[in-house]
């Protein structure tokens, strides 16, 4: 199901509003109590957008003393600009689909450039300490926007391309050179019943060929279906909880 604005009301508290490529777009930011400066997060959801199901993995990464933004990016919960759907006409699995969906993916990973900008502007954070994950597409968009020129010192990808990777070589090739061409540490998390476990596989045989630092971790199953598994940020909270942690007591 696609989310709304509707699905952002138990964020509404802590909303904000970040600038890219045009576009106002609606941001949360939950921060700790503690005076700063803090080391910061940039959480970025998945393909039908924002909801509840975050919020309890976001207030973990709080609690780690993480200030935390979670920007909603173009077309998503109501937000302006286009949806990425609708920018992939072609058919499921062909080439040109592969090939759109980049495209789009490329499109947001502007909107997740931007908020981290954003966050590295803010006086309480430590700009030289800000991470970047995300769940599913938010993972995928983890993985590039490691490749780009952005204040990131690491990553964190859950679920990753799960669900498209074994139709969109495309979107394989282009992970594959952004983790080759990355430096950053990242984490990749998968659960045993997600849709493919292929993106974490090859995505970390690609790292561990250029000699870049890693973790990979595909954890037991979770639910009886791959949806379940595949949300692993938000049903699996006490499998990662601590590898989390120390990835990121090590790396930031």
């Amino acid at each position: 199901m696609r989310a709304t604005a509707e699905h952002l009301e138990p964020y509404r508290r802590w909303r904000m509003t970040y600038r890219s490529d045009g576009r106002d777009l609606a941001g949360f930011w939950l921060a700790p109590d503690a005076d700063g400066p803090h080391p910061a997060l940039v959480f970025n959801h998945g393909s039908i957008g924002f909801g509840p199901a975050s919020l309890p993995g976001l207030q973990v990464l709080v609690a780690l003393g993480y200030a935390v933004f979670a920007p909603i990016r173009r077309g998503h919960n109501d937000e302006p600009g286009p949806y990425w759907l609708d920018l992939v006409p072609a058919p499921w699995g062909s080439p040109e689909m592969g090939r759109q969906l980049v495209a789009a993916l490329r499109g947001e990973l502007v909107d997740v450039l931007a908020a981290v900008d954003w966050v590295a502007a803010r006086p309480e954070v430590d700009a030289g300490r800000i991470v970047v994950a995300g769940s599913s597409f938010g993972g995928v968009l983890t993985v590039l926007a490691l490749s780009e020129p952005a204040p990131l010192c690491a990553g964190i990808s859950f679920a990753g391309p799960s669900m498209s990777w074994p139709d969109a070589p495309a979107l394989q090739a282009e992970l594959l050179a952004a983790a080759a061409s990355g430096t950053a540490p990242l984490f990749l998390a998968q659960a045993f019943n997600d849709h493919s476990l292929q993106p974490t596989y090859a995505i970390g045989a690609e790292l561990a060929r250029h000699g870049r630092p890693h973790e990979t971790r595909v954890y037991p199953a979770i639910g009886d279906d791959p949806m379940t598994g595949h949300g692993i940020f938000a049903t699996g909270l006490d499998l990662w909880r601590v590898d989390v942690e120390r990835f990121l007591a090590r790396w930031v």
